[in-house]
């Protein structure tokens, strides 16, 4: 039986019921009619399998260190650069400014008084105090917003492992510079040795690689937070990953257009990143599973002129419409559900 001859009449029995009205049953041509048979050389078919199938999502996502920050100078001149693509950690030096070394510190507030026993409390000397917490000059502080008596001592410890011969206990904001992370990565040295460091310094993103994918506003509402993913790696290796961020308003371009809610992914094993570039990848999110299902490829289903779905079963020398409940759909196929259908029936496909 040709496919298309199939398709015509299933849109005949639409137009039975639609003109029967209220009361009179649909046509069924797979209860009432006749099989048809097999014309030679027009159908082509496949064999109902018993497989696993998962409705994996698959998501394209480029790997990346992230969008760049700004790390401003302090003054004086700069007499020394760290090397693009260069990792520094809170606690190491940054650059060199003036001929003195200039460390990185974390924090969410940039430092914009001198800081010292006489400072009137403030969330500056809170952050500063944490940091030297952080930096394991800590004693006997009690982090809070005063500048005490064991903050001056702390700071004068640091200071001297910093190889300042006279330690003075008191804090300048060109002492350091500071961003809210534990480390980064140099992505652009934006100035020159020999210029005044009172403008943009270098840029700077996370040390770490990280997938992000653009995602339908279906897809931003059904993926959480957590959920563990897969990333197929370029030459075959896969890596396992986890959505860390769903941003489902990240803004617009330049020119005005929204752009789409996208899926931040995280990866542990960075090492496993090394060496491959910055590639996109796909990376499959775990769906739906049904196993031991019987399987044919979507494009088998035919649309009931009754409403639901049927498959055109080849009996013997003709084919019959079989009606169908469908279960799993994923990779173009379908489970089959009914009990007129079993492993190893041939179905017709367009050919």
């Amino acid at each position: 039986m040709a496919r298309g001859k199939k398709i015509t009449l299933i849109a005949a029995g639409t137009v039975l019921v639609l003109g029967a009205g209220a009361g009179v049953l649909a046509w069924q041509p797979w209860a009432a009619g006749p099989a048809t048979a097999i014309g030679e050389g027009t159908a082509k078919t496949v064999s109902v399998s018993r497989e696993s199938l998962a409705s994996n999502i698959v998501l394209n996502t480029q790997l990346g260190y992230g969008e760049p920050g700004v790390l401003g100078g302090t003054g004086g001149i700069l007499t020394e650069l760290p090397a693009v693509g260069s990792t520094v950690r809170v606690g190491e030096n940054i650059y060199e400014r003036d001929g003195v070394a200039i460390p990185l510190l974390r924090g969410s507030r940039p430092y914009w008084r001198e800081l010292s026993i006489d400072s009137t409390p403030g969330k500056d000397i809170a952050q500063l105090e944490q940091s030297l917490v952080d930096l394991g000059f800590g004693g006997k502080i009690t982090v809070d917003e005063k500048f005490t008596a064991a903050t001056e001592q702390a700071l004068k410890a640091w200071q001297k492992s910093r190889g300042i011969a006279t330690p003075t206990g008191v804090f300048s904001p060109q002492d350091a510079v500071v961003v809210n992370a534990d480390s980064i990565r140099i992505a652009e040295v934006k100035a020159t040795l020999g210029d005044e460091a009172s403008g943009p310094v270098l840029t700077y993103t996370s040390p770490l690689i990280r997938g992000t994918a653009s995602l339908t506003a279906a897809q931003s509402t059904s993926l959480a937070v957590g959920t563990t993913v897969t990333a197929t790696l370029p030459g075959g290796g896969s890596l396992a990953g986890v959505i860390s961020r769903i941003d489902t308003d990240p803004g617009s371009t330049a020119e005005g257009e929204k752009l789409p809610p996208r899926a931040v992914i995280d990866f542990a094993d960075q090492e496993a990143l090394a060496g491959i570039g910055l590639p996109a990848v796909r990376v499959s999110v775990a769906g739906e599973g049904a196993e031991n299902a019987l399987v044919v490829p979507v494009v088998a289903l035919l649309a009931l002129a009754e409403g639901g779905y049927g498959v055109e079963v080849v009996r013997g020398d003709t084919t019959r419409i079989v009606p169908v409940r469908i279960g799993l759909v994923a990779d173009a196929r379908v489970q089959l559900l009914g009990d007129d259908i079993a492993e190893g029936d041939e179905v017709v496909v367009p050919s």
